[in-house]
């Protein structure tokens, strides 16, 4: 990563030759140019570098808000835009923390025709967040955070239980 100022980061894909901008948290906005040389990869590195405890996957079909996506639309995330888009658009998509996932993953589909799904880290795997949809993305990545956290929380906690079983055993 390639830092051009306190504020701004670059991902710089010198493949591609594009370009996709996180804004630090002055601003808490994440701009990702979405065009025929993006992968689906490089957004689904873009969206969770801006959010470690979510991601987003993208699939052949879409859903309504509320509903889960099948598994077996799931869409190979080394693919081009311009490789499964017959309409070729190109873009800058803004990402707000405040923004509702309901509203990203319309935005997506109706700028982009791209269907998504956004994820949640739910302890050691990642759940839809179907039943989720009215949540920000803010609340939602410290969800994710705190699950996982809890999780720790609970392995350390294990760990003092099984030191507890053999008193002369020293830690």
């Amino acid at each position: 990563m390639t830092s051009v100022s306190p504020i701004i980061d670059l991902v710089h894909c010198p493949r591609l030759s594009h370009t996709i901008s996180l804004e630090g948290s002055k601003t808490n906005r994440m701009h990702i140019d979405i065009n025929d040389k993006t992968s689906l990869r490089e957004i689904q590195e873009a969206f969770s570098a801006f959010y470690p405890y979510l991601k987003i996957e993208f699939f052949s079909r879409r859903h309504h808000k509320y509903e889960a996506s099948d598994e077996l639309f799931l869409i190979e995330p080394n693919i081009l835009i311009g490789d499964i888009k017959a309409t070729h658009i190109s873009g800058v998509l803004e990402i707000l923390p405040l923004s509702r996932v309901f509203e990203v993953e319309r935005e997506f589909q109706e700028r982009f025709g791209l269907s998504v799904q956004v994820f949640r880290k739910e302890k050691n795997s990642w759940e839809q967040t179907t039943g989720m949809d009215d949540f920000t993305l803010k609340e939602l990545n410290e969800l994710g955070r705190n699950s996982s956290d809890e999780f720790i929380v609970e392995d350390y906690e294990e760990g003092f239980e099984e030191g507890e079983e053999e008193p002369g055993k020293l830690l």
